[in-house]
């Protein structure tokens, strides 16, 4: 009996201390992570989010693209697009390892209070930028180390920064128009991304 117990004792101490020691890692990584203060930038459209129902939706209203009342109509029309699971949650386990992820959306910022709400879990930082200059310059100033996006141009604008790019895949359903040619730079591409 008393050997039953001892097994029983050790075998779970064992456990134990395999979990202190893999707690113990994952503190120390995201400590040094946080202080360094390294982000990952991800593209929201067809990237994090498929986003084509926004869209449709505000052309459905029969706005003029690109005027400030379309973009409001695209950004408040957010709860028709659908989350993408991989891209997500390689987003959220980088952010368990204490990096910063910002989120880059490739449309105006008028009308996108509820949209950075709906995100705040994921990411407090939302970049509207307006031309690929824009995305270029951001990636450049702060401390990058990862983007994700669907798009060639991200793609080029991370290279040109000196981000380690990441190809997205878009969704074969989708409807925006951008370039997109994966594996054309040589970027490695995050499987089963496109759904």
């Amino acid at each position: 009996m008393f050997q039953a117990l001892a097994d029983f004792f050790t075998k779970w101490f064992s456990r134990l201390k395999a979990f202190c020691m893999l707690a113990g890692a994952w503190g120390f990584i995201f400590s040094v992570n946080s202080l360094i203060g390294f982000q990952a930038g991800f593209e929201y459209d067809d990237g994090l989010s498929y986003s084509t129902p926004a869209f449709q939706a505000a052309q459905k209203e029969s706005l003029e693209a690109g005027t400030p009342d379309y973009w409001n109509a695209v950004n408040r029309a957010y709860p028709f697009e659908r989350l993408k699971p991989v891209p997500w949650l390689s987003a959220w386990a980088l952010k368990a390892a204490g990096i910063r992820i910002a989120l880059f959306c490739d449309r105006g910022p008028e009308g996108a209070d509820s949209l950075e709400a709906s995100w705040r879990r994921l990411s407090a930082d939302f970049h509207f930028t307006a031309d690929e200059n824009a995305k270029y310059a951001i990636l450049e100033k702060k401390r990058f180390i990862l983007y994700a996006g669907a798009s060639d141009s991200g793609i080029i604008q991370a290279r040109k920064a000196g981000v380690f790019p990441l190809r997205l895949q878009k969704s074969s359903r989708s409807e925006l128009k951008f370039d997109y040619n994966p594996g054309k730079f040589g970027e490695r591409r995050l499987p089963l991304s496109r759904f």
